[in-house]
C-alpha cells in the first residue's frame, strides 16, 4: 500500500511476544477460579501498566532525534516580476537531517524574482 512502511523485524517480536502474553494469559486465567484469576489478572494489569510507561517514555525519547528530509530530483522552476523559483527547500526543517541533491534548476528574471535550488530558511 503507498504510504505504509513495511513492518519492521522489530516490530514482528513486539507483535509475537504481545500475542504470546494474551495467550499465556488466557489459558492461565482459564484453568483458575474467578477469585483466583481476579488476584492475578490486578498483578498482571499493574505490570503491563507499568511497562507500558516505560515503553512510552523510551520511545518519546527515541524518537526525538528528529526526522530526514529529502528533496531530490525536482524539476525546473522560473520566476518572472518578483516571483520566487524554488526547486529545493524552503522552510526550517526542524531537529533531523535535511538532504537536497539533484535539483532542477531554478531561475529568477527581473527585479525582486528569487530563485533556490538547496536549501533556504526564511
Amino acid at each position: 500500500m503507498a504510504g505504509l512502511a513495511p513492518m519492521g523485524s522489530g516490530r514482528r517480536v513486539v507483535l509475537a511476544v504481545t500475542g504470546l502474553a494474551l495467550a499465556v494469559c488466557a489459558g492461565a486465567f482459564s484453568a483458575l477460579s474467578w477469585d483466583r484469576a481476579d488476584q492475578v489478572a490486578g498483578v498482571v494489569s499493574a505490570l503491563a501498566g507499568i511497562a507500558g510507561l516505560g515503553a512510552a517514555a523510551w520511545a518519546a525519547l527515541a524518537g526525538s532525534g528528529g526526522r530526514t528530509v529529502r528533496v531530490s530530483g525536482t524539476g525546473a522552476a522560473t520566476a518572472r516580476g518578483g516571483g520566487r523559483a524554488n526547486a529545493g527547500l524552503i522552510g526550517v526543517p526542524g531537529p533531523g537531517s535535511t538532504e537536497v541533491d539533484r535539483t532542477g534548476n531554478a531561475h529568477a528574471e527581473g527585479d525582486g524574482s528569487r530563485a533556490n535550488t538547496g536549501v533556504e530558511q526564511p
